[in-house]
């Protein structure tokens, strides 16, 4: 019950900080939820599909193939998951058009010990450019999330398209978390409440 109660002030923290509901003119989009490609990752921990009303929710299985895409250098980061130990992973994207937060990708990645967790959250500490582009910058970490690493890219002068990012690392136990949102509001504040939610829903999964 008190995970419910945590979750529901959280939930109720969102609202406000993500501006959950639809703007003038934009009619809320329904939420669908994807199968994973990956049947194991369909069994780990990740944020509900209601953690944000509205938006539309796609879930996918994780292997180090495709995890290595994220770096520069895919070989490097594919071998260095398979000597961490990396089992699976499952990933949540949340999309909606007109919010102040239009994406929210989390991701859960499970090794097979908190050694391996690490490893991975050391990767993540020193190639920021690699998963936002070349304009990343280190970020605070939101405060509740012991050695929690961040980045954060800025809007692009000139690239009509370009948007505000913000990504987080953290480990608990075995598992390495991940979550990056996109949108006029990204950074840390509406952030927190968000890796709240998640690093719950690990503790309580894992």
């Amino acid at each position: 019950m008190a995970g419910l109660r945590v979750h529901g002030i959280v939930a109720g923290a969102l609202v406000l900080l993500v501006g959950c509901a639809p703007m003038a003119g934009d009619a809320p989009a329904p939420s669908a939820s994807g199968a994973s490609d990956l049947p194991a990752a369909s069994a780990l921990p990740g944020l509900p599909d209601d953690t944000l009303p509205g938006y539309v929710v796609h879930r996918t299985g994780l292997d180090a193939a495709i995890l290595a895409r994220d770096a520069l250098a895919p070989a490097e980061l594919e071998a260095l998951l398979r000597e961490a130990g990396f089992e699976d992973g499952i990933e949540g994207r949340f999309t909606a058009r007109r919010r102040r937060l239009t994406e929210v990708v989390a991701r859960v990645l499970r090794f097979g010990d908190a050694g391996g967790a690490s490893a991975y959250l050391a990767w993540f500490a020193t190639h920021g450019e690699d998963l936002l582009g070349s304009q990343t910058q280190p970020a605070e970490a939101p405060g509740s999330l012991d050695g929690g690493v961040a980045f954060s890219h800025g809007v692009c002068d000139g690239c009509t398209k370009d948007t505000f990012q913000y990504v987080v690392a953290w480990t608990r136990g075995s598992y390495a978390i991940t979550l990056r949102v996109g949108g006029p509001a990204a950074g840390p504040r509406t952030a927190e409440p968000l890796a709240a939610v998640l690093d719950e829903q690990v503790a309580a999964g894992g």
